[in-house]
């Protein structure tokens, strides 16, 4: 067990993540490429570096390394990281690495004496500063000398070992599956409420009043659909395109094994507002804002 550990990440959800370990107790190191973004973390109370290196040899014994970097980014950070470490310190993967490549990370890592840990993190912002969801992946002997982190940081029966090296990852991946298709779902089914508001007298708000509380579709889906219609003008500036976002090559692994016609559905929708921006586009644009922080494309 251990209440020390070193954070590379410091973004919206690395910042959450840090402030809600602190808070609790914990000794947090941390980085990011961002001088604005460490000097904020050092507001919620993080010990930040001007270097990587510098982050990881603050600490004595064996160390903890947290990354929540970008996808891409992490085999670059990993080699940066590696430089600096001893025999059994540990690595955490919380980001949204694709399950293949954290079992290649992981082994390679292993051949170098380190261990690797992946942990798919869900929840949005608000999740990670207040309880989020967490899918991990590892082997049982380091898990257990971490978990402590892992309960820290999750909601109450929100954190689950879910299985060995790359499991984390790849529940996570599934996870953002469904997340696809229930968000285009709801999308589509709010573009159709509104096509048919006038002619029926549908207040919009109302409908989400039920929908949101103790219907089969609630969820917290729903709950940010809800937020996005009490925003005064937000959507009506909020374009009809979807970015691509960091999981949608995932989305692409999983619809190739043509088992997923939802997924394959949905994955179809968010592409086609790239060429025919719609409602629905706006819809999902603004629902990925609400839960993650993604940026939207303006009018």
């Amino acid at each position: 067990m251990t209440k020390e550990l070193v954070f590379i990440g410091l973004g919206k959800m690395g910042s959450a993540m840090t402030a809600r370990l602190v808070a609790e107790g914990y000794v947090v190191h941390g980085f990011d490429v961002s001088v604005d973004m460490r000097l904020e973390a050092e507001k919620l109370g993080v010990k930040t570096y001007d270097s990587i290196a510098e982050a990881i040899t603050s600490i004595s014994g064996r160390k903890v390394i947290w990354l929540m970097v970008p996808s891409k980014f992490v085999d670059s950070v990993l080699a940066e990281i590696c430089i600096s470490l001893a025999t059994d310190d540990i690595i955490i993967d919380g980001g949204n690495s694709f399950f293949k490549d954290t079992i290649k990370r992981a082994a390679e890592t292993k051949s170098k004496g380190f261990y690797y840990v992946d942990c798919g993190t869900s929840g949005g912002v608000n999740g990670a500063r207040n309880g989020a969801s967490l899918m991990v992946g590892g082997d049982n002997e380091t898990i257990s000398y971490i978990e402590n982190i892992f309960m820290t940081l999750a909601a109450p029966n929100a954190y689950g070992h879910v299985g060995g090296t790359g499991a984390g990852h790849f529940v996570k991946m599934v996870h953002n599956g469904i997340e696809y298709g229930m968000a285009g779902a709801i999308a589509e089914g709010m573009a159709f409420i509104e096509d048919n508001a006038q002619e029926l007298k549908i207040n919009q708000l109302e409908v989400l009043k039920p929908f949101e509380h103790e219907s089969i579709i609630a969820s917290k889906l729903m709950t940010w659909m809800s937020e996005v219609y009490k925003k005064d003008a937000y959507l009506e500036n909020i374009s009809g395109e979807v970015p691509k976002g960091e999981t949608e090559e995932e989305m692409e692994f999983i619809v190739s094994h043509r088992q997923t016609p939802v997924l394959e559905a949905a994955l179809l929708q968010r592409k086609e507002t790239r060429e025919n921006p719609s409602r629905i586009g706006s819809l999902i644009s603004a629902l990925r804002n609400q839960f993650g922080g993604h940026k939207t494309i303006q009018k």
